[in-house]
């Protein structure tokens, strides 16, 4: 079966407030603003997911009938831990001849999958225009998931909420309830990892974790540093400075801000990124050391970690203290690279040097946490 199907709701728990609006073309605000209003829960959560032709050498190999499948099977296993609100994306291609122009009016609607559209960015990539100089097509898979980000950023800009998934997950739980509950349900933005996310310690540095060189920074956590101390037990304490950590886009949910129409910043990590990425593919592209093509700059995950690094920040109280850079932070520390530095630099190609690392937390900081610790800090310093 299809999953999340074409039928009607009526908006309980994390099924569809509506039916499935028959015009489903979320460039025309008019249809993007019905498709959520239907689709969407009660709570206005969507999750999305995304189909279409693929070719080229970044792309998996697979027929149509393959990545349909795996659509499929995404939205019955949402179904069958109690969520429908879903709603599938294909890519416009808007090239009419095309077979695989529009695979949710030509595949998905047809098997009773309630789906939506877009081609953002379709014309900047056209056969004569200057987005195939970056070696991307209108079947490049890096066009699926920037139809992905812009749906994003407007769906939240709009008062929604969006779990982006990538069809090839499996989920044994509703991700919805999981995000709706402690430790994720105080975050505004959440994403996989790919790179270990750092460890607590009792100092700075970095630990093996097999014998082929693969590491896991450790960062001095304060709450462990400090004498108990109930309002610090009961706010938490932030823990300290680390690298920035690689992050993976086929989970990803981000949470609208309190008020429809309001910016947020998770909202703006992925506008930024879809920016960045129309405004590279209408000027010529990067080359290698080799001179070959590099399109890592139009990467949508690889922008999404670029668009977040550029705005990680640390907060005022750690910066006061002066301690701004992990000392095994490549893109912080002025240092020569080591081999094995510019390795990892190479591979995150969007960090440049920057004057302080990211911030790791365990809590999100509030007001009285950072009282409770400043002042639990202060007594364990004092003679």
């Amino acid at each position: 079966g299809g999953g999340g199907g074409s039928g009607g709701g009526g908006g309980g728990g994390d099924s569809p407030s509506g039916g499935c609006p028959q015009e489903a073309n979320l460039e025309e605000p008019q249809q993007f603003d019905a498709m959520l209003a239907a689709r969407a829960s009660a709570r206005k959560d969507v999750v999305i997911t995304i189909l279409g032709p693929t070719s080229g050498t970044r792309a998996i190999k697979m027929e149509e009938e393959v990545g349909e499948a795996f659509v499929l099977n995404l939205l019955s296993t949402l179904a069958s831990v109690g969520v429908t609100n879903t709603l599938p994306i294909t890519t416009h291609l808007k090239l009419p001849s095309h077979p695989g122009n529009n695979l949710c009016l030509s595949r998905l609607r047809p098997r009773g999958v309630c789906c939506a559209y877009s081609g953002v960015g379709m014309g900047v990539v056209h056969q004569g225009a200057p987005g195939r100089a970056w070696t991307v097509e209108e079947t490049h898979p890096y066009m699926l998931f920037l139809q992905r980000w812009w749906l994003t950023g407007q769906a939240v800009w709009r008062g929604y909420s969006v779990l982006s998934l990538d069809t090839d997950l499996h989920l044994s739980t509703n991700p919805l309830a999981m995000l709706r509950a402690p430790p994720y349900s105080t975050f505004d933005a959440l994403m996989q990892l790919d790179s270990a996310w750092a460890v607590q310690g009792d100092s700075e540095g970095q630990v093996p974790t097999d014998e082929r060189g693969q590491h896991v920074n450790v960062v001095p956590c304060r709450r462990r540093l400090l004498a108990p101390s109930a309002a610090v037990d009961a706010h938490g304490c932030a823990c300290g400075a680390v690298p920035a950590p690689l992050l993976n886009t086929g989970f990803v949910y981000v949470r609208a801000a309190a008020a429809a129409g309001a910016t947020s910043l998770p909202q703006l990590i992925f506008n930024r990124s879809v920016a960045k990425i129309m405004h590279r593919l209408a000027r010529p592209p990067n080359h290698d050391a080799k001179g070959a093509v590099d399109p890592h700059a139009v990467w949508a995950q690889d922008v999404v970690n670029e668009v977040a690094s550029e705005m990680a920040s640390l907060h005022p109280g750690v910066s006061a203290a002066g301690r701004r850079c992990h000392k095994r932070d490549s893109a912080c520390s002025p240092r020569p690279l080591s081999a094995q530095d510019a390795r990892d630099a190479k591979r995150r190609w969007w960090l440049p040097r920057l004057p302080h690392s990211v911030w790791l937390a365990t809590h999100r900081r509030t007001a009285a946490g950072a009282e409770a610790c400043d002042a639990a800090d202060a007594s364990r310093r004092a003679p």
